[in-house]
């Protein structure tokens, strides 16, 4: 499930170091990636903890620096790496 909570703000690429893209895009949706993530861990993992929520988060963020190489990230971008990224959690602990 996305959000449209920042719909509309990006970040371009051009001109800009990827670190410091990623730093002002955290510095934007930080709070509403961490929501994004427990919210939508919690249906995939009632138990997960805040080492799970982290390693969500942080792929998210890995995501949005692979993907800020080849064009804007934005909060569309980023509601769409917390699905990937969920869906990654769940494919690596199904066998749990």
């Amino acid at each position: 499930m996305t959000d449209s909570v920042g719909a509309g703000r990006s970040v371009p690429v051009a001109k800009k170091p990827a670190a410091s893209c990623i730093a002002e895009l955290q510095g934007q949706y930080d709070g509403e990636v961490l929501a994004l993530v427990v919210r939508d861990l919690e249906p995939v993992d009632p138990k997960a903890g805040e080492g799970a929520v982290s390693t969500v988060v942080a792929e998210v963020w890995k995501q949005a620096e692979e993907h800020l190489k080849s064009g804007r990230t934005g909060w569309a971008h980023l509601s769409w790496f917390v699905q990937s990224a969920i869906a990654q959690f769940a494919a690596q602990t199904a066998g749990c």
